[in-house]
Formats: structure tokens, C-alpha cells, sequence
């Protein structure tokens, strides 16, 4: 004879897990609830996926943000065309979860990495509009394949400096691992480079 006080399943947790299972299934046992489900997290998706290609995010950033969206896709497109109703609920479930670590890594990126909070200095590029300056991976490196390349004659706002090999400044831009010779650079504002921190 089962513990009244765990269930049928002989544990609290499984006799948790098999009530939540059976709940999620006599929800997802309605087809327009499944559609419904299926529809709603594929606009989210999709939502993600404009931002993610508006959004100016560092390379390491966007990379797996881009691989989550699509597991999102998949798993909604698998749910939407599953033969069965507990296929359908296990997809909707893996769209569930993946959809879960998008606001809790956006949350990650904007406490621990984000700029935004942090104090910034800005720079003028000055020179021909017709030119760029290529960022590079560190101080004194080569310039980025894909990086992050400035337009001249504009202004951009950078958070540290760091030297090369050779002694040169270079600073780092506000977001992303993209760094540009200080040469180039002037300080907007009652500033000078010196005042500014050096990037850990």
C-alpha cells in the first residue's frame, strides 16, 4: 500500500513530477491549445531573432544567441508537426526550456558584461568619411576578419585602454572584445585618456 503523504509514485518528487506531467498533458490534449502554444512561441522566436539582427553584440555574444533561436525554430516546427499528442508535448517542452535560457542569458549578459552601467568615454574618429578603422582582439593585434570596423569622421564611445608590445595606448570599445589604436581617437569632453581605467 502507497505513503499517502508521497503518492503513488513513493516520493514527493516524483508524485510533484507525475501530477505536473498529467496537468501539462490535459492542457496540451486540446489541439487548439497545442496550436495556440506552438504559434505563440514561434512569434517569440521570431521576435529574438529580429533583435538578435538589429542588436550590436559582440561576436561571442550573438553566436550562441543565434544557435538558441534556432533550436527554437526546430522545436517549434517539430511540435507543430508531431503525429502524436505527448510527442507534441515533449517538443513543446524542449521549445519551453530553450526559450527560458534566452531571458535568463540576456539577464547574464546585461549584469556581468553589459556596458551600459559603466562609465564610458567618447572619441571622435577624425579623417575621410570614405575610410574605416578595423578593430582588432587586443592591443597591437591584426585587424579582426569580421570585427567591428569604425567609419572615420564619426564619434564612438569606448570604456578602458591598454598598451602593446610596443607601448602604444589602444582602447577597447564599449561592447564587445574590439580594440583600435588611440592614435586615431580624440576625447570628446573635459577628459584625457590617462583618466580613464585600464581594461582588466
Amino acid at each position: 500500500m502507497a505513503d499517502e503523504s508521497t503518492g503513488d509514485a513513493g516520493s514527493p518528487t516524483a508524485s510533484l513530477t507525475a501530477r505536473f506531467t498529467a496537468a501539462a498533458r490535459n492542457f496540451f490534449a486540446s489541439p487548439a491549445r497545442r496550436d495556440a502554444t506552438a504559434i505563440f512561441i514561434g512569434l517569440t522566436s521570431g521576435g529574438v531573432g529580429a533583435i538578435v539582427g538589429a542588436a550590436e553584440l559582440p561576436l561571442w555574444v550573438v553566436v550562441p544567441l543565434t544557435v538558441l533561436v534556432a533550436a527554437l525554430f526546430l522545436t517549434v516546427e517539430r511540435a507543430a508537426t508531431a503525429d502524436t499528442a505527448d510527442t507534441k508535448v515533449r517538443w513543446l517542452w524542449g521549445a519551453l526550456g530553450v526559450a527560458l535560457v534566452l531571458p535568463a542569458g540576456s539577464w547574464t549578459y546585461h549584469v556581468f558584461f553589459d556596458s551600459e552601467d559603466r562609465s564610458t568615454y567618447p572619441f571622435y574618429l577624425e579623417g575621410d568619411q570614405a575610410r574605416i578603422l578595423q578593430s582588432s582582439g587586443r592591443p597591437g593585434a591584426e585587424p579582426q576578419i569580421g570585427g567591428y570596423p569604425m567609419p572615420f569622421g564619426e564619434t564612438y564611445d569606448f570604456e578602458c585602454v591598454g598598451k602593446d608590445s610596443e607601448g602604444a595606448v589602444w582602447l577597447k570599445a564599449v561592447a564587445g572584445n574590439y580594440w583600435y589604436p588611440s592614435t586615431y581617437l580624440s576625447p570628446v569632453g573635459d577628459f584625457k585618456i590617462s583618466d580613464m581605467p585600464t581594461c582588466g
